[in-house]
């Protein structure tokens, strides 16, 4: 595939810069809609007329539809973006990236997004979509999936494709969440894609972060220990990485909690543990949910995870813990791999 962009590069660069500005215009439309003309063009960074002959042509092949709010995408439309998202890695020259990640924390596959989550909003949007794409293959009836809170998870979950229909999968969180803002709970994150999916889903109600005699105490009860055996036998767990003093703060520990954190170089989080810059586990926060040693019992691990701000973070959690997979964004690669955030200008091949 590499060869086949070479040559074209070679040969008919405007090919390429075409399957560029359109990509970009069904990526405004599909995160943005209903859009008009001149804002996409001042999106995008090119002319209003550019966008105007691209918009008409993508609305006679029905991937895009217009009315007088603006433009909307239609499902072939999806569809096509779907189909060229196979194509980015190539086409904006990152493909090296994931090598290279896929050898350094040692995966099975890396899935790259273009541009900086932490610098633009969008590419946070295309990262949960990217990872949407990839949970819909990876999902099989019967299986039990587990799912962590944040952010880039709750993108993921806007995203899942209404049109699959697995009731016969399990959704759950891989942790407790209250405390955190609705949309971002792990529960809340479970039961939205199990409703689009039309899967089962558990809940578990409880804080993320609790004391330790009363996280023991709640072990006990009957029915939290009923949810919490189901979340044990997970086959696939998806989950976010934090960077680990924003964490701390988001989960209430105290200023003598984060002082420690800070003291002895707390950079990463997930899923309740916190990681030095070499991998190492510093902290643990009692809590409800999937345990450190739960995770070797789990088919399949996928850590989503993007911007240059939490490339520390995602370094971290991947040189302690086995992951199968990892998605993330150019941002974070570039800074993991050659330790600067160097994206401006980046997106297309030199």
């Amino acid at each position: 595939m590499n060869r086949l962009f070479t040559i074209m590069d070679r040969f008919a660069p405007e090919a390429i810069e075409i399957m560029e500005i359109r990509y970009q215009v069904l990526r405004q439309v599909i995160h943005n809609s209903p859009i008009g003309r001149r804002q996409m063009a001042r999106n995008i960074g090119c002319t209003e007329r550019v966008v105007r002959s691209e918009v008409e042509l993508l609305k006679g092949r029905g991937a895009l539809k217009t009315s007088a709010a603006g433009i909307f995408i239609t499902p072939y439309g999806e569809e096509m973006l779907n189909d060229i998202d196979e194509l980015i890695p190539f086409l904006f020259n990152i493909e090296t990236l994931a090598d290279q990640l896929k050898k350094r924390f040692s995966l099975d596959e890396v899935i790259i997004v273009p541009g900086d989550s932490y610098q633009d909003n969008l590419a946070k949007k295309d990262l949960g979509r990217a990872a949407a794409r990839f949970l819909e293959k990876l999902l099989y009836p019967g299986c039990i999936v587990a799912v962590s809170g944040g952010t880039t998870m709750a993108e993921m979950a806007e995203a899942i494709t209404e049109g699959v229909y697995l009731p016969d999968v399990l959704v759950v969180p891989a942790r407790g969440g209250l405390g955190e803002d609705m949309e971002q709970q792990a529960s809340s994150i479970a039961a939205h894609i199990a409703r689009t999916i039309g899967a089962q889903y558990r809940l578990l109600h409880i804080p993320d972060s609790l004391e330790k005699s009363t996280a023991q105490a709640l072990k006990k009860d009957i029915h939290i220990n009923k949810v919490v055996e189901i979340i044990k036998s997970s086959n696939i767990l998806v989950q976010g990485i934090g960077s680990a003093i924003e964490m701390a703060n988001r989960r209430g520990l105290t200023a003598q909690q984060i002082k420690d954190l800070q003291e002895r170089q707390a950079v990463g989080e997930a899923l309740r543990y916190y990681f030095d810059k070499m991998g190492n586990i510093i902290c643990e926060t009692p809590g409800i949910g999937l345990e450190q040693g739960d995770l070797n019992n789990i088919d399949t691990i996928v850590a989503v995870a993007g911007g240059s701000n939490k490339a520390q973070a995602i370094d971290a959690v991947l040189s302690f813990r086995r992951q199968n997979v990892l998605i993330t964004d150019e941002g974070a690669a570039k800074m993991i791999i050659y330790g600067k955030d160097d994206v401006n200008g980046s997106q297309g091949r030199d």
